[in-house]
């Protein structure tokens, strides 16, 4: 059915709560299971005022590596459950960049959670998880939070 099954991640704990599903879906099909998270770039200014260019590819770099500690710490648990599992980082805005990924790599589901948001501030931020769905051609699994209530 499914052979390869993408979570998206943020690094929040409400998004960490699709990963048992995820995982339970990978074994039933025996799908290869990526864990993938996008970092946004840094502003180029801030307030008027610029960044040197090697301060923010530095900055941005350490994200990345922060990013892929985070996935590899998650995939070590899931791969000691006999589940093949892989990471990928990468740098850019997240719903262009999972969008992009998913349908170049013959994603077959895609799972990701909301952030719990609603009414106004839904509608003036947006949702990563709408763009998303409006954007792909394959399945997605939406998995709410257990508690909405709000993390940093």
């Amino acid at each position: 059915m499914f052979k390869k099954i993408m979570v998206a991640l943020d690094g929040s704990s409400l998004a960490e709560q699709v990963i048992p599903k995820a995982v339970e879906a990978a074994e039933l099909c025996q799908a290869e299971l990526i864990l993938y998270r996008a970092v946004s770039p840094l502003a180029k200014s801030y307030r008027g005022r610029s960044a040197p260019a090697s301060a923010i590819e530095s900055t941005e770099r350490q994200l990345l590596a922060m990013a892929k500690t985070y996935l590899e710490e998650i995939a070590s648990g899931i791969r000691e459950k006999g589940v093949s599992v892989n990471t990928v980082t990468v740098l850019g805005t997240p719903y262009q960049e999972i969008v992009e990924y998913a349908e170049k790599n013959e994603i077959d589901l895609l799972i990701m959670s909301t952030r719990g948001e609603t009414g106004l501030t839904r509608w003036l931020l947006g949702s990563v998880t709408d763009h998303v769905i409006r954007g792909v051609s394959i399945p997605v699994w939406i998995i709410p939070p257990h508690n909405a209530s709000k993390q940093p």
